[in-house]
């Protein structure tokens, strides 16, 4: 009885789109290895997000060429709000319909992010890699669609939540970020025609 309302209470949290056949499995799991900027400097970071909110974040840290490696693993659950974020986010559009492979969009010197992203759903995960990730460049133009934007930064919250640390939308690029796609789609609205039915708007 106690695995049927656990199962319950995560399908009340999550669309069913993108619950997992396991129930146990994570939700999400997002990997990211990262080289730069100054020369030593290196981390590996992973993080799984389970259905009934609980994290798992994993961080392993470099700060100088011959500095030993700092490991660390924190364990959070976040709220049910949260989750319904995170879940709808996840349900969007433009994060379903990403492609597996998404190829440098710059040409990096001392910066070098490596991405993937496992997203279970109920007839396969979908997984996606990201080749020298360089979100800061959705700062002057759209780049990267705004949900994969929006995506990264509510998961570098999650990491900050679990460690503690201060929230990258409070202090960070996140902000920055964040707030240039609301400049936008605050530009793109106001440009969509009126008409007399508010479901033909834009047609």
């Amino acid at each position: 009885m106690s695995v049927m309302r656990s199962f319950c209470l995560a399908a009340l949290l999550i669309p069913l789109v993108v619950l997992s056949q396991d129930a146990n499995g994570p939700l999400l799991s997002s990997h990211d290895r990262v080289d730069g900027p100054l020369a030593g400097e290196h981390s590996v970071e992973d993080l799984r997000v389970f259905a009934d909110g609980k994290v798992i974040y994993v961080e392993e840290r470099t700060k100088t060429m011959d500095g030993k490696p700092e490991h660390s693993m924190f364990e959070a659950t976040i709220g049910p709000d949260e989750m319904r974020r995170l879940a709808a986010l996840l349900d969007s559009r433009e994060i379903r319909f990403l492609p597996k492979k998404i190829p440098s969009k710059t040409r990096p010197i001392d910066f070098f992010w490596q991405k993937s992203l496992e997203i279970n759903r109920t007839n396969k995960p979908q997984t996606i890699q990201i080749e020298n990730f360089y979100p800061f460049l959705n700062v002057r133009r759209p780049i990267y669609p705004n949900a994969l934007i929006e995506l990264e930064c509510s998961l570098q919250d999650i990491k900050s939540e679990a460690a503690k640390r201060t929230h990258p939308n409070e202090n960070g690029w996140c902000r920055e970020l964040r707030r240039s796609v609301g400049t936008a789609r605050a530009v793109t609205s106001a440009h969509v025609p009126k008409t007399d039915s508010p479901g033909h708007a834009g047609r």
